[in-house]
């Protein structure tokens, strides 16, 4: 038996469909470039979620027309650890009775707004229940101010002259990935083996996303707990990816999600919005006089002719997105006002720590590695040779 409002929920999704296939046709005549695709009927392997939009609602008496909330879906503890916290409880769903889950973190259920169950390619099950909460930050508003060149060398630059180098999950894995690949290959389609081995690598790539997403999560949380206010380029990241020379480096960068986590990170705890600007130049650009030094992608170095500046080709671009993001950053200032949002806690602010000057080439400039950050209230910074 399949619930009332999981069924509706399924209709809204189809309805979004069509309207997104209705804009692109218009969008289409308009004259922009852009693919247009008729929706298509999932199969059931590929419908991997359902949601239940309403978890309380309200019902009135016959009689007396008093009413009473009620939940439809419900959320009981079973057992709490150190702290207080929930660690296991039972969610009860319409149609589909008690299921045992792993609380991740604890939640106020009274303000629960969705219900969505969601299974996995590799065969796992997740709920996400979404709550609405006010938003209270934590930091202040005020603090440093830094511009963030994404990359894919390194990471991130920052134009204080730290940056983190690209970790690479998808090319360490990539032979494991690729042994998985052509055992499944060896399989005949529909079989129990086609799918158990189609499990196996599924769950292969899975490891891989998350070994992405915390890293980029506690890189994006470092960002943030670090400097108040950061800029970054305005990329048309779906464009680039059309390359195939660097389609999969960038993908395995993860620079949009990076960009997204910083910018609800930032909002959350500081209550203050990242700055996306004009990514042109750039990197040619002199973040101290201005001149346009053309470079290739092999140029590692900027050399000004202009003013003699000699710098890391990635801090020169992050310090020209800074300069670029001064204007908005000062619009906001003035419709926000000049008081704070939140209170400072000082726990949470990573400790200071005297970046150690290294050369990364003959005649380059200063610079710091930050290590993949391993907590937000500590980055460690090390000084690393770059191969120049």
């Amino acid at each position: 038996m399949v619930h009332s409002q999981v069924c509706q929920d399924a209709l809204r999704r189809v309805d979004k469909a069509y309207q997104k296939f209705f804009d692109d046709v218009k969008s289409k005549k308009a004259g922009q470039s852009i693919k247009v695709g008729y929706p298509r009927l999932k199969r059931f392997d590929q419908y991997k979620s359902f949601t239940f939009p309403q978890v309380w609602m309200t019902v009135r008496d016959r009689k007396t027309g008093i009413g009473k909330r009620q939940e439809i879906v419900k959320l009981r503890p079973i057992t709490a650890f150190d702290g207080g916290k929930v660690r296991f409880a039972k969610l009860f769903l319409p149609g589909l009775g008690a299921l045992k889950i792993r609380m991740h973190r604890d939640l106020e259920w009274d303000n629960a707004k969705t219900v969505t169950v969601k299974r996995t390619s590799s065969g796992h099950w997740q709920v996400s229940i979404s709550v609405e909460s006010p938003l209270t930050p934590l930091l202040s508003q005020k603090g440093n101010r830094t511009g963030v060149d994404v990359g894919l060398i390194k990471e991130i630059a920052i134009s204080d002259g730290s940056y983190t180098e690209h970790p690479k999950f998808l090319r360490q894995s990539e032979h494991n990935l690729k042994k998985k690949q052509q055992s499944l290959s060896k399989k005949q389609k529909g079989s129990v083996n086609y799918a158990k081995h189609k499990r196996v690598l599924a769950k292969a790539h899975e490891h891989v996303a998350k070994q992405r997403e915390d890293f980029l999560h506690k890189l994006s949380l470092w960002l943030v707990v670090t400097y108040a206010h950061i800029a970054f380029e305005k990329l048309n990241i779906a464009a680039m990816v059309s390359n195939p020379h660097f389609a999969k480096a960038i993908l395995d960068a993860g620079w949009g999600t990076l960009i997204r986590f910083v910018t609800y990170k930032s909002i959350k705890l500081r209550g203050n919005h990242t700055v996306r600007v004009n990514p042109a130049y750039t990197s040619q650009d002199c973040c101290q006089c201005g001149y346009r030094v053309p470079k290739a992608l092999a140029d590692r170095v900027h050399e000004c002719p202009q003013c003699g500046l000699q710098l890391c080709r990635d801090t020169n671009a992050a310090r020209v997105i800074e300069k670029r993001a001064e204007g908005q950053w000062a619009a906001q200032a003035d419709k926000a006002g000049s008081h704070k949002v939140g209170t400072e806690h000082p726990e949470l602010v990573p400790l200071h720590v005297e970046p150690t000057p290294v050369e990364m080439g003959a005649s380059a400039a200063p610079a710091v590695a930050v290590s993949p950050v391993v907590e937000a209230r500590k980055p460690r910074l090390k000084p690393h040779l770059s191969r120049g």
